[in-house]
């Protein structure tokens, strides 16, 4: 149902209201996908064409050689890249969604429980225990967590020793590893707000009736819980999605070794490099320098870097967009 009815838009300052509302959204739109047009455009120029003043908005030479190169050629040394981006493409979907495999069900089940099979006492105990990460900036634990995955299980700094013997306890160090990045990641407070609001809003009557029909928990959570919350794990989907492909900062801290690096990090180095090294770019003696400058990738090529880890993100929006634009009302406090 419209808002305003047919006859009320033919008056004068409702039409005029509606023609600048109109056209403010179209002004905002326009605004928020400039910057996507501007990255494709400049992705598809040469190089020289790239820092030409004043800037157009198509370039009279496209080419796809970003795209091509980062394909089918390898750079090394100077370069920082020493793989094809499909390598490095690799890696972020694996650590994506592997973390994802792992966080949505732990995730789900730990909420579950707490929403329908804990006594209203344990219920408030363990739901504060699970939001409190949420009170703790990130910042502060990645001391902690970068200690915890060199000694798993001990953030510490020195393996301490089994009592009365001079042995030191066993660990596993995951350090330079997918799981360095995926273990950190297998819990969500803020999905967990999300599971729990929604399981709190489904009827007991109906779990209390398969129990009695002798249905397990886990009969119920597969075919009950599961079936009824499909929009609230596809919104959590897309966001363990989000958080865990665009994450940026301990990938680059916990992995060392460049073909393990996901696409994130690569294109961090890749601007870095871009950045500090654009003075001395033409006058390098590195041959895969050389060989950079006389394929045309510059800035172009950063954009293109940057179109090509967008695009999942896109795709994850597109395949999610009817339960994202719906929302999902979160319940608070009773």
């Amino acid at each position: 149902m419209p808002l305003i009815s047919k006859v009320g838009r033919e008056h004068f300052r409702v039409k005029t209201l509606l023609i600048f509302i109109s056209a403010v959204l179209w002004i905002g739109i326009a605004l928020h996908l400039f910057p996507v047009w501007w990255m494709f455009i400049t992705s598809i120029k040469p190089g020289y064409e790239v820092f030409k003043f004043p800037p157009s908005l198509w370039p009279k030479e496209p080419t796809l050689i970003c795209y091509k190169l980062f394909i089918s050629l390898r750079y090394g040394g100077w370069y920082a890249i020493q793989h094809p981006i499909y390598v490095y493409l690799k890696n972020s979907c694996i650590i994506t969604f592997i973390t994802m495999a792992i966080q949505i069900p732990v995730t789900s089940f730990f909420a579950y429980a707490i929403s329908k099979l804990y006594s209203a006492k344990w219920n408030r105990l363990l739901f504060l225990y699970a939001i409190g990460t949420l009170m703790i900036p990130g910042a502060l634990s990645l001391i902690p967590m970068f200690l915890l995955i060199h000694h798993f299980p001990f953030p510490t700094k020195h393996i301490p020793n089994i009592p009365f013997t001079s042995q030191r306890f066993p660990y596993i160090d995951f350090f330079d590893t997918y799981w360095a990045v995926i273990l950190p990641a297998c819990f969500s407070p803020f999905n967990f707000l999300l599971f729990k609001g929604f399981f709190d809003g489904i009827p007991d009557e109906i779990i209390n009736a398969a129990r009695l029909d002798g249905a397990s928990e886990i009969g119920i959570f597969g075919r009950i819980i599961l079936p009824l919350s499909k929009p609230v794990f596809a919104v959590t989907a897309y966001f363990t999605f989000s958080a865990a492909w665009n994450n940026f900062l301990w990938p680059f801290m916990v992995i060392q070794t460049n073909k393990l690096m996901p696409l994130s990090v690569i294109l961090y180095k890749f601007q870095d490099i871009l950045t500090t090294a654009e003075a001395s770019l033409y006058t390098s003696t590195d041959p895969q320098a050389k060989r950079l400058i006389m394929s045309g990738i510059g800035y172009n090529g950063l954009m293109a870097i940057s179109i090509i880890e967008s695009i999942p993100v896109f795709i994850m929006f597109i395949i999610f967009r009817e339960y994202l634009m719906t929302g999902i009302k979160l319940r608070g406090f009773k």
